[in-house]
This record gives C-alpha cells, structure tokens and sequence, in this order.
C-alpha cells in the first residue's frame, strides 16, 4: 500500500480502515502459515493504526508489525 505523490503523476490511493483490513490479510496470509481466521484481523488493524496514526501499515517496521500480529493469534 502505498500512497505516490500526485506531482510523480500517479494516483494517490486514499486508504481507510477497509485498505489497512486487507494488508493485513495479505501480511498473514502471504506467509503460508496462516490465514486470516488464525488472527483477530479487526484487533490487528485497530492496534496497528493506533501506534502508526495512520491508515497506511507499511508505515510500521517490520518487525513491529509482526509483534503486534503475534499478539492476536487466536487460540
């Protein structure tokens, strides 16, 4: 997800809760070791969004996001 500048002439995309709720699908599920209903995809997208202030994940280090993805595995 990313948001290019409009002067590059590309189209910024306008990212919501909807855009942020299908990175993260694509981040747990991308791996092959998961799907989305391993996770509690809404406390993912939630927490995520309040540590990066935004809708755009990819903000986050790596690393930080998967620390917040492994604190939402459910049992």
């Amino acid at each position: 997800m990313s948001t290019p500048s409009v002067r590059s002439g590309q189209k910024t995309t306008a990212l919501t809760r909807e855009t942020a709720v299908a990175f993260v699908i694509h981040a747990v599920e991308s791996t092959g070791a998961a799907t989305r209903h391993d996770f509690d995809i809404d406390r993912i997208v939630t927490t995520a969004h309040a540590l990066a202030d935004d809708w755009d994940l990819e903000v986050l280090q790596p690393d930080t996001f998967w620390r917040i993805a492994s604190t939402f595995i459910k049992q």
